[in-house]
């Protein structure tokens, strides 16, 4: 189960590997740690769903709570930003 959670992260950062965002790429990862994660992406080139996909990749197919939001400029243009941060494990621990 180890494997797969840094499988997940791997994609979700790996679909972010674009170039930063003043240089017109399409999102980029603020930070990502402690159980949260920001992430700013350019609304033109990407969608916020896609980016809470990518959030929840990083929580490991959790679900996520947005934290914060803002819109910023940047040099290439309006930016959205946004926090979430990873629901606690919702299972009982009884296994099968």
């Amino acid at each position: 189960m180890p494997k797969l959670n840094w499988l997940l992260l791997a994609a979700a950062l790996a679909g972010c590997a674009s170039p930063p965002i003043s240089q017109g790429g399409k999102a980029e990862i603020v930070f990502a740690q402690n159980e949260m994660i920001r992430i700013r992406w350019n609304p033109q080139l990407a969608n916020e769903r896609d980016m809470q996909s990518k959030a929840m990749a990083f929580c490991g197919g959790r679900r996520v709570d947005e934290l914060d939001a803002a819109t910023e400029t940047s040099p290439s243009g309006i930016v959205q930003a946004k926090t979430w941060r990873c629901q606690t494990f919702s299972g009982n621990g009884g296994g099968m």
